[in-house]
């Protein structure tokens, strides 16, 4: 998925961004607006917390929260990743690129690094083990954040 974060409305995102092949549906919507939105990765209850905040009205089930994440990782497109910090699961939309993190211990607040630094490592296994293909990598750095060192 190729979709480029924009200042425009819902409408004009999900017509711009929304995949081929996967149908729509009001819970689908919201649930892909709150990811596209997000400057982290969310776990399914944070959503689910979202959804609920933003749509008093309209109650959502945990249970189809989780539903539609599986459907996203399904079509591929969300990653899901369990990170050391977190119980549970998170989940962000696959962009332009995937992302990794600098985890707060203290707080759990997730920073974005702004390049991957494991492509050259990437290329140096790929090298060593040619009988392995490599579907993908993980990395998280663990620290305080300035936050947290600052209290």
């Amino acid at each position: 998925m190729s979709c480029k974060i924009h200042a425009e409305n819902s409408d004009s995102i999900i017509e711009r961004c929304w995949p081929a092949g996967v149908k729509k549906t009001h819970q689908r919507i919201d649930i892909f607006l709150i990811l596209y939105h997000a400057d982290e990765p969310l776990s399914a209850a944070d959503i689910f917390d979202k959804l609920n905040m933003t749509a008093p009205k309209e109650k959502y089930a945990f249970s189809t929260v989780y539903r539609n994440l599986l459907a996203f990782e399904k079509v591929g497109i969300v990653t899901k990743t369990t990170l050391s910090t977190e119980d549970n699961a998170v989940y962000e939309l696959k962009k332009s690129s995937h992302k990794h993190y600098a985890v707060c211990t203290k707080c759990h607040k997730k920073i974005p690094i702004k390049t991957c630094p494991l492509h050259d490592i990437s290329a140096a296994v790929k090298d060593s083990l040619p009988d392995f293909e490599i579907t993908g990598h993980q990395l998280e750095i663990l620290g305080i954040c300035n936050d947290c060192k600052n209290k």
